[in-house]
């Protein structure tokens, strides 16, 4: 079991609120103008002269079909990009790496999660200025990452008289206050309330589950600046989400006969507040200063039948300066310092089997050894990094950089090279290169965990190779092809020599497994003329894993070799705009059940199998009734060696502006009523599995009113 996100439980929440993704959302922007095009997808966003990857601005995503006006959202709509799970956990999967490894920051600051339990993104889309999806290679300026790095700026509040912007829904009610304090200084304050938990009931089977707290959210951000002078601003900034949920498994629950320890339910509560205090200065030999002195705490409450009841609290602070000199032949200096420490403080009482399930076929959570573990794990980290952008040539730009960093948990010194390239060869073309050395502290502290974990694990590391071509066509088009391989070190697996019995000594996890992730990206954008705007892509991709403990090689969880997007909008007038956006890709992996062994509780609580043969603690007599197993253990064809049906759907939307301070949107959810296969339930001696579908067609509505 993974004790921050348990698998069986994560399948069993997500799927049960996989209705909230499709249901209904209402914030409507106002429409863009005909001047703006609707996401300038090919273009590469440059800080210095590194290559940044696509820069995407919320105005111009808000609009894409099926993703209820919220820009985080649509990133599944764009290249490379795959989402892993459903509601709080769909969240991208990107070139290959699992959600887990994404970096998300905010404001210059890494923040919480960003997607609630019903699937929506933790921001109002009223204040999503813009954000960047770097999705591989990026420069000195980010690290601990190995998927990608998803950054979005929550714009300025307007320095004008009160403002109050309302936005109500089926799925969610939210109110915007937004003033000037004096004429240098303007506020915000946005609160956000989930409406689900007032009909999600209506789509559940009480026989399969029930909830004992319906699932709901809530979200906050705040921002005051303060224009301190013409060469400096300062910000205080304040961000956070809860998300609530309970439920407990019916007398006809799959989930339950596969996992008696499922019961007594699941319950999930999680928090999330960040604090923080930007800086950002303009001297007068040139060079620009951010600076963030940041505070977050994360609060993780999750309990699982008998299986796991885990309260975790996360606590870190941050200082954070990068500078940028420009030099008198036109070339930049970038160069800055991290500096954090985080306290995980945590008891976990439940169940334990040592196990990644992303890299390995795990056994039924229920068989786990029985674990008490109460503890406190602080890691300090510190790193600086400085890149020089160079104008080889007028047209040839090249930036060589590196971070070098250490930690006192893993006790790693870390030095990390990164090289960014730009030659534009004519007025149409230009030539992309990007190389980096990358490294992640293990996400899961349980893996890292003094007793039932590996304290002496290293973190695991990647190289990525990036190649593009960009093309551009006067105002009508451009197009991008990009290439890129990944080569992944030291990931984490459990131990195959540890034994709770014979070799209880052993360490329960090593560094011990590899990976990559191999691609080819082509993307063509239409600006807005003559009235269409949108764009089309197609990836092809393979990512794979070896664990090195056996020799076994296997296509990767998130392998889908296939992704097609496709999404258009016709402006047919000022008021007006239609849009399509149509989806493909090929079917997730899954790892078929080839037999099962039926088990047998004893009075003592020990485990056997049909011979008497013990499996967990010591030996014991037990009556060995099949019609009386307690529960079965499953044995499994090759890791991910079956792919479920390719997944496709069409999303339809229209977008009327009423008024200049008035908008609605209505959009068709899967049109054609496609019921995509997301996985497999079984019955107790998984003799038969049952199909779990998404759903058909939704019909959602939104309004959005500013006075």
């Amino acid at each position: 079991m993974n004790w921050s996100q348990p698998s069986l439980s994560k399948w069993i929440l997500t799927s049960t609120l996989s209705i909230a993704s499709s249901v209904v959302t209402a914030q409507t922007d106002t429409a863009s103008s005909d001047d703006q095009d609707v996401a300038e997808l090919s273009t590469i966003s440059v800080s210095g002269s590194q290559q940044d990857g696509p820069k995407i601005t919320a105005d111009k995503l808000l609009k894409v079909p099926g993703a209820g006006n919220d820009p985080l959202k649509a990133i599944e709509a764009l290249p490379g990009v795959v989402m892993g799970g459903f509601g709080p956990f769909s969240i991208p999967a990107i070139r290959g790496s699992s959600p887990q490894d994404n970096l998300y920051i905010t404001d210059f600051v890494p923040v919480g999660y960003v997607f609630h339990n019903d699937g929506g993104s933790t921001y109002n889309d009223n204040l999503v200025e813009d954000f960047q999806l770097r999705a591989g290679a990026w420069g000195p300026e980010y690290s601990n990452a190995l998927g990608a790095i998803i950054e979005t700026r929550l714009r300025d509040p307007y320095n004008e008289g009160l403002r109050t912007t309302v936005d109500l829904s089926f799925l969610r009610a939210g109110v915007l206050v937004e003033s000037s304090v004096t004429e240098d200084q303007a506020f915000y304050l946005s609160y956000r309330e989930s409406l689900l938990q007032f009909y999600v009931e209506n789509f559940v089977d009480e026989d399969e589950l029930s909830f004992t707290e319906v699932p709901k959210n809530n979200d906050y951000q705040f921002k005051y600046h303060w224009r301190v002078n013409d060469t400096m601003n300062a910000r205080l900034i304040a961000t956070g989400a809860r998300d609530e949920v309970g439920i407990e498994f019916g007398k006809d629950s799959d989930f339950l006969a596969t996992e008696p320890a499922l019961e007594g339910g699941l319950g999930a509560n999680t928090f999330y507040d960040n604090q923080a205090f930007i800086i950002d200065k303009l001297y007068s030999g040139g060079t620009s200063q951010e600076l963030a002195v940041s505070h977050k705490t994360e609060d993780v409450s999750f309990a699982v039948g008998s299986l796991i009841d885990l309260d975790a609290v996360n606590e870190e602070w941050r200082l954070k300066s990068y500078f940028t000199t420009p030099l008198g032949n036109g070339d930049n200096i970038r160069y800055g310092f991290d500096i954090d420490t985080t306290a995980i403080e945590y008891t976990a009482v439940g169940k334990d089997t040592p196990c990644n399930e992303d890299l390995q076929v795990c056994p039924p959570a229920s068989l786990g050894t029985d674990i008490v573990d109460e503890d406190k794990l602080t890691i300090s980290s510190q790193r600086i990094l400085a890149a020089y952008d160079w104008m080889a040539t007028p047209h040839w730009e090249l930036s060589p950089g590196f971070t070098a960093g250490t930690n006192d948990f893993t006790e790693e010194d870390t030095f990390q090279l990164r090289f960014n390239s730009r030659l534009r060869l004519d007025d149409e073309l230009t030539l992309t290169a990007a190389v980096g050395q990358h490294a992640q502290f293990p996400r899961n502290f349980r893996y890292i965990a003094k007793e039932y974990g590996n304290p002496d694990l290293i973190m695991p590391n990647a190289e990525h190779y990036v190649l593009g071509v960009e093309y551009e066509l006067g105002r009508d088009y451009s197009a991008k092809i990009e290439m890129y391989y990944k080569d992944i070190h030291d990931l984490i697996v459990a131990n195959a020599e540890y034994d709770e019995i014979t070799n209880p000594n052993a360490p329960k996890y090593l560094n011990e497994a590899s990976g990559e992730a191999y691609g080819l990206e082509f993307l063509l954008n239409k600006n807005l003329t003559n009235k269409l705007y949108g764009w089309f892509s197609v990836s092809y991709s393979k990512t794979k894993r070896t664990n090195e403990q056996t020799g076994e090689d296997f296509n990767y969880s998130y392998d889908r070799p296939w992704v097609i997007n496709l999404v258009t909008s016709y402006k047919s007038s000022d008021k007006v705009t239609y849009g399509w956006k149509w989806k493909y890709q090929s079917g997730s992996l899954f790892t078929p059940v080839e037999s099962a062994q039926p088990l047998y509780l004893c009075s003592d609580g020990t485990v056997v199998d049909q011979d008497g043969t013990n499996l967990i603690n010591n030996p014991a007599l037990c009556p060995t009734d099949p019609a009386n197993a307690y529960i079965y253990q499953p044995t499994y064809k090759g890791q991910n060696s079956e792919r479920l049906p390719d997944y496709h759907r069409l999303d339809f939307r229209i977008d009327y502006a009423a008024a200049p301070q008035r908008d609605y949107y209505f959009e068709i959810i899967n049109v054609y009523n496609r019921l995509n296969v997301s996985g497999y339930s079984y019955n107790k001696d998984y003799s038969e599995r049952e199909e779990i579908t998404s759903l058909p067609t939704i019909f959602s509505v939104g309004l959005k009113m500013t006075f």
